[in-house]
C-alpha cells in the first residue's frame, strides 16, 4: 500500500476533514434550496429530493474508498469536488441573472459559495494524491 494512502487511515487527516465538511455543506445546501423553493425549477419537491439525495449519497462513496485505501477513491473524490465547485459557480451566476432566491437557480447561493470554496480546497488537496 502506498505510504500516502496509509497516512489517510489515521484519525486526523486534512483531506478527510475537508471532505466531511464538503458533505456537510452539501446537506445544508439541500435544506437551503428547499427553503427557497428551488425544487420548483425541476417541477416538484419529490423529484428534487430524489435527485439531491442520490447526489449526496454517491458523494460518500469516494470518502469510503479513500478511507479503505483504494486509489480510485481519489479520482472519484476529484469528480465530487468539481461538482461542488461547479455548484457554487452556478448558483452565483444564477443569482446574478435572476436577481432572486425564490424558485430559481439563485436559490442556494448562501451555502453554495462556501460549498464551492471547500470543494476547491478538497480539489487542491486531492492533487497531492492523484
Amino acid at each position: 500500500m502506498d505510504e500516502r494512502v496509509e497516512e489517510l487511515s489515521m484519525s486526523y487527516n486534512p483531506l478527510v476533514i475537508l471532505y466531511l465538511t464538503m458533505l456537510l455543506l452539501q446537506t445544508i445546501h439541500i435544506f437551503e434550496e428547499i427553503g427557497f423553493k428551488a425544487y420548483e425549477v425541476v417541477g416538484s419537491l419529490k423529484k428534487y429530493l430524489v435527485v439531491a439525495s442520490f447526489l449526496v449519497i454517491i458523494n460518500y462513496l469516494p470518502l469510503f474508498l479513500i478511507l479503505q485505501g483504494f486509489t480510485i477513491g481519489y479520482y472519484l473524490g476529484f469528480l465530487s469536488s468539481l461538482l461542488a465547485v461547479g455548484n457554487g459557480i452556478i448558483h452565483v451566476i444564477g443569482y446574478l441573472r435572476t436577481k432572486s432566491f425564490r424558485g430559481t437557480v439563485g436559490a442556494g447561493i448562501f451555502s453554495g459559495i462556501p460549498l464551492g470554496i471547500i470543494g476547491l480546497l478538497v480539489l487542491i488537496r486531492l492533487f497531492e494524491f492523484i
